[in-house]
């Protein structure tokens, strides 16, 4: 136990710790715990970043040509997540890279630390444990090995202890409720040597290694050529981070860009200053306000009316002359057709009113010429 002196002089010495005190100390101490920096893009990027992003607004400007306030805003952050998209691969390619350069040189080393972490809890929950390790071929082997020594220890104390015994249900996958009132008489009731905990341990390992030589040994060689082609992120941690942040910068890349682009749409469709005209008065643009609606109902020309054409009277004849002349009746108008004046139909008489379908034909006469001839020869035939 520290004495009342030390712990004063500990404490003294504790204030004269202050850290940085320059800025550029003090920015250096602030990401101390950050890694990369990619899992979003940071306020203050670090200088090689800083640097990459305004090398890429320079290169990028002249093509998408951002204007005002709002497409800079976009077209900057757009740039700055491409950015660090591309720095989220550049780092996944290097990860996946170590990773295969690792399995070359410590597969199996770090397969067995990895079953060994595992198999660290067996005892509390037996069967949950050992079917997990019984999906690998080190953990197969974790579980050979372990038999060999129930069956060792076995031989040697010529019969079962109360841990052998435990031991050996943990590697059956026994859940621990069910081993209340059980004991090694329950193999062979009549047998009071180590017989019976030799075979059990014995049909264990066949078993076992039967599993090794089906598939087991097959899907390992699959796995770790996988893994040394760099194809097997899941047991690369730091892999699957970085696809996840990639994947996000993307998104990010992504709604940039389009929302870049509709706002460069929206200023070219805004109305521009119309241009004064020759006469002074400004030419009307298209948006401007809407002229006087057009009547749609004076789609065809309306027929004219019947014009009535007298007929000329004829000359008294010189052989017949008539000595009381009396009143003579007045000729019969010819009445046109319409769109022909002049068509005579002298077989109508100018008192009778006109049949009703030729009235509305003549209500409804068409603007088309072939159509008007056609109703003046039916007229005809009538």
């Amino acid at each position: 136990m520290a004495s009342l002196k030390q712990t004063i002089a500990n404490r003294i010495n504790s204030l004269k710790s202050t850290g940085p005190r320059s800025a550029g100390g003090k920015e250096r101490a602030s990401r101390n715990a950050t890694a990369h920096g990619l899992s979003r893009l940071p306020s203050t990027p670090p200088a090689l970043m800083a640097k990459a992003i305004a090398d890429r607004m320079a290169a990028w400007k002249g093509a998408y040509r951002p204007v005002g306030e709002a497409q800079e805003w976009h077209f900057e952050q757009f740039c700055a997540e491409s950015v660090r998209l591309d720095a989220c691969r550049f780092r996944i390619l290097a990860a996946r890279a170590e990773a295969a350069e690792r399995v070359s040189e410590s597969w199996d080393d770090d397969r067995s630390a990895e079953v060994a972490a595992l198999a660290a809890r067996l005892a509390d929950a037996p069967e949950v444990i050992q079917p997990k390790l019984l999906q690998s071929r080190h953990g197969v082997l974790w579980l050979i090995e372990r038999w060999g020594d129930v069956a060792a220890e076995v031989a040697r104390l010529d019969g079962w202890t109360p841990e052998n015994w435990f031991l050996a249900l943990d590697l059956l996958g026994v859940p621990v409720e069910g081993r209340r009132h059980s004991g090694p008489w329950d193999l062979d009731p009549e047998d009071g040597t180590a017989g019976p905990g030799l075979e059990l341990a014995r049909s264990g390992v066949e078993a076992l290694k039967a599993r090794l030589e089906d598939y087991l040994d097959a899907r390992d060689a699959r796995h770790r050529e996988a893994a040394e082609a760099g194809l097997d992120p899941d047991r690369c941690r730091e892999v699957r981070l970085l696809e996840r942040y990639a994947a996000d910068a993307r998104r990010q890349v992504a709604r940039n860009r389009d929302e870049l682009r509709r706002l460069q749409a929206e200023a070219a469709r805004a109305p521009s200053a119309p241009a004064p005209s020759a006469s002074g008065s400004p030419r009307p643009t298209p948006d401007g306000p809407p002229g006087p609606r057009p009547d749609r109902t004076a789609r065809w020309p309306r027929p004219t009316p019947a014009t009535v054409i007298p007929e000329p009277r004829s000359a008294p004849s010189s052989a017949s002359p008539d000595p009381n002349p009396g009143p003579s009746p007045s000729p019969a108008p010819i009445v046109a057709e319409p769109g022909r004046v002049g068509a005579a139909s002298p077989s109508r008489p100018s008192t009778a009113p006109a049949p009703l379908g030729d009235r509305f034909r003549e209500r409804t006469a068409p603007g088309n010429r072939r159509a008007r001839r056609a109703l003046a020869a039916a007229a005809r035939r009538s």
